[in-house]
């Protein structure tokens, strides 16, 4: 039966995406148990990453200086660097996009499970477990892909390209996408599916398993993001509730390894999150669903994310940001800050954390003028994260806006920054919105001019990601690209 179970889960890993949009999927594998189902929805590393270079290089949290490129270009991917540019015709003329066909091989999975939990043999309450595991994986994802290759949630949008919505593993089925619309309410439909699951609080054992608190932390975002502030608020204190989800007090993490460096001399000390593998950040204790965003190359802050911590108190600079980090990727000059945080600073937290649902709620608290509430729920945060404890203030409702958004930023760079500057640019609030503005070189799709500068700047058109050429081909025309 594992051995069932694990080759199910092999031919899930190893095929690509066009496989599980254009062509028939292979119905060899004899699926009979419940317990061969659940192998599937509880092999937690094909579910809990995603590779996602637009989290990694296409916001204000990334930045590489001209001269850092030009002293130093093999340190970087001509890949990443189309994402970097935010480039149309590069990102979309790439030989793959890792993110669409990661979350498609997740979505093909839970149709699979879905498309036999009421045939095979087994226990009832572990088939209800399993077909809530499976309805939530796939609306993670599909919110995963909503969020970055259609436009912004908001009214105006609603009848603009949503995603193409594989339901069944039926090769047949229809390719066109839907609106945005009704990418959304099918999203919601299967967290509602999911919510039928017995289990209330979080396993720590498995938190790539659904959970009530689970989907309450996944409908505090949904509902932020969509603008129903009062919901959200509601939802994140259902998701509070949870007694195995707790904040990490960064006071507690302990020193790492050092790495020792000549001409000239540097020395790197890590905390010990850098040397955590699967086998210990599967299991942070934060998380109400396991999801980490996967970076092959390495993260570059920005001099205005470094600038908005407290560099004396915030436990998140000390332990997270490397001085002269690019000493790892042979750079001396210029010295360079590294961000890291899992496994040799490759993987960020990007699911649903209890930091995460202590901001959402001081937003939407902070948006509908509860000042006192929304900068409370921040500073509960904070006062795990800083050595000495420093409580945000604010004297206006806008105010009180600023420094929630500034906190969130500081908590949950790269993974969460996209999301955001997407949606900030279509509120009813200007007064957040970001302007991303990259001073780099002239880039085309066969090399970069140093000698050549130039400014990029991220517009509206631009905040969907660009859907890959072979997967447009591949459908016989059925998947539009975005208009540009």
């Amino acid at each position: 039966m594992k051995k069932t179970a694990w080759i199910i889960a092999a031919a899930i890993t190893l095929a690509g995406c066009k496989k599980y949009l254009a062509e028939e999927p292979n119905k060899q594998v004899s699926i009979k148990t419940v317990s061969q189902l659940e192998a599937l929805v509880d092999n937690a590393p094909l579910f809990a990453y995603e590779t996602n270079q637009t989290a990694s290089f296409s916001t204000d949290d990334y930045e590489i200086g001209k001269d850092l490129y030009r002293l130093n270009p093999g340190a970087f991917n001509f890949n990443g660097l189309q994402y970097y540019i935010n480039s149309v015709d590069g990102v979309a003329s790439l030989a793959s996009d890792d993110l669409w066909n990661g979350e498609y091989k997740k979505i093909f999975t839970a149709n699979l499970v879905l498309d036999n939990i009421d045939k095979v043999t087994g226990d009832d309450a572990a088939r209800a477990r399993v077909k809530a595991d499976a309805h939530f994986i796939r609306a993670m994802s599909y919110w995963v892909l909503a969020n970055y290759y259609c436009a912004p949630y908001s009214e105006g949008n609603l009848q603009s390209m949503g995603l193409p919505l594989k339901k069944t593993i039926e090769y047949k089925e229809s390719l066109s996408r839907t609106t945005l619309k009704e990418t959304y309410d099918f999203i919601l439909g299967d967290i509602t599916e999911a919510e039928k699951v017995a289990y209330d609080d979080v396993d720590p054992r498995r938190a790539w398993r659904v959970s009530k608190k689970a989907i309450a932390a996944f409908r505090s975002r949904y509902f932020l993001f969509t603008g129903d502030y009062p919901k959200a608020v509601e939802q994140a204190d259902l998701a509070l509730q949870s007694s195995t989800a707790r904040l990490v007090d960064f006071k507690t993490i302990k020193p790492g390894i050092s790495r020792n460096y000549s001409n000239p001399a540097a020395t790197l000390r890590y905390s010990e999150l850098f040397t955590w593998t699967a086998l210990n950040f599967l299991y942070w204790q934060e998380m109400y669903y396991c999801r980490y965003t996967y970076n092959r190359s390495w993260y570059t802050p920005s001099t205005s994310l470094m600038n908005s911590y407290d560099t004396a108190n915030d436990l998140r600079y000390k332990l997270l940001f490397i001085p002269n980090g690019g000493r790892e990727f042979s750079i001396v000059t210029p010295a360079t800050t590294r961000y890291t945080f899992f496994n040799t600073g490759y993987y960020v937290p990007a699911g649903f954390t209890r930091a995460e649902v202590l901001l959402n709620k001081a937003e939407a608290l902070a948006r509908q003028g509860n000042t006192g509430a929304a900068l409370e729920a921040a500073n509960i945060l904070r006062g795990s994260r800083m050595s000495t404890y420093v409580p945000l203030t604010a004297n206006s409702k806008e105010d009180a806006i600023k420094q929630v958004l500034a906190e969130r930023r500081r908590e949950l760079p790269f993974a969460m920054r996209w999301y955001d500057i997407r949606r900030f640019s279509v509120n009813d609030y200007t007064g957040d919105d970001i302007k991303v503005v990259r001073e780099f070189y002239n880039m085309t799709a066969t090399g970069i001019d140093v000698n050549t500068p130039q400014t990029y700047t991220l517009d509206a058109r631009r905040m969907l990601v660009p859907i890959n050429t072979v997967e447009i081909n591949s459908s016989n025309g059925q998947i539009l690209q975005n208009p540009y």
